[in-house]
């Protein structure tokens, strides 16, 4: 009892600070929005978009598929990333080649390790779901799955497609007991995502050096900045991003212990209610 009191402790300290970062964190102001994917034209979405420049202790990372083929993950690590998510499956019957030796080479060199679906609206949810819980087994440490959204078919209705996502996302969270991520670009969420899933985190695509512009009850966590970087160890053009937090924020997402509960909500609730991160958010001076 007296662990899960401590732990618990820990959790509203180290989501205070995660809060408290996100109030000041953000990326030099630019002009250009390219995403891709999708078209749509960019529109307000009513939220407040604060920038700073990025610190050199910026947590950086990448996302990897069968399209960088052999990573050498000695150099990756060497080369300063944090954390990387890797792609497991798509749709309802592809998994992702170089899954098992990415799963693997990321959990060995001691680079922060996710996993992710692209999901496919058209597709049978429920085939989507047991093509990635019987792909993925995640271990303490690991961070939480993500739900890579960013096509629609035009035969399936976008009420259609957030119901699907919905029922992905909770069996997914019964499943491994944490809740997933949602990633997709600035465009996609925009027209067809922002407002409709305000109890979920975003891992947004904006290649720009503007951060992400989302709707104000949503919450985003990690860009990805650009889909043509360089980097030692990877033969190909990679993804690059950042997260909006530290080494221990990031920690604090994870799969936790066991024999102990994902605290989320009740942490999120209560410090929605201090005082002092009101005031915080209310004096913020506007760039």
């Amino acid at each position: 009892m007296m662990f899960s009191l401590l732990y618990l402790a820990a959790h509203k300290m180290a989501y205070s600070g995660l809060l408290l970062s996100l109030l000041f964190t953000g990326l030099p102001s630019g002009n250009s929005d390219n995403t891709k994917n999708n078209g749509a034209t960019a529109k307000s979405t009513g939220a407040t978009t604060k920038t700073t420049l990025i610190t050199s202790s910026s947590l950086k990372g990448i996302d990897v598929s069968k399209w960088q083929k052999e990573v050498d993950w000695d150099q990756v690590r060497d080369a300063g990333v944090s954390f990387a998510f890797v792609k497991a499956t798509q749709d309802d019957y592809r998994l992702d080649p170089y899954f098992a030796r990415n799963w693997e080479e990321t959990k060995r060199v001691g680079i922060k390790r996710g996993a992710y679906h692209f999901f496919i609206p058209a597709a049978p949810v429920q085939g989507q779901i047991e093509m990635f819980i019987n792909t993925v087994e995640l271990h303490e440490g690991d961070l939480p799955p993500v739900l890579d959204v960013e096509v629609i078919e035009k035969h399936t209705s976008p009420a259609d497609m957030r119901k699907n996502m919905r029922i992905w996302l909770e069996a997914v969270t019964a499943h491994y007991g944490v809740k997933p991520i949602i990633y997709t670009n600035q465009n996609f969420y925009r027209r067809w995502l922002q407002g409709h899933f305000k109890d979920y985190h975003f891992w947004i695509a904006r290649y720009n050096t503007i951060e992400p512009d989302i709707h104000h009850e949503d919450k985003w966590l990690f860009w990805q900045y650009t889909d043509t970087g360089k980097l030692a160890g990877i033969n190909a053009a990679i993804d690059l991003n950042y997260f909006a937090g530290d080494m221990n924020s990031l920690n604090l997402m994870c799969v936790p212990p066991k024999l102990i509960p994902y605290p989320e909500k009740v942490i999120l609730t209560e410090l929605e209610q201090l005082p002092a991160v009101k005031l915080l958010a209310n004096n913020i001076d506007e760039p």
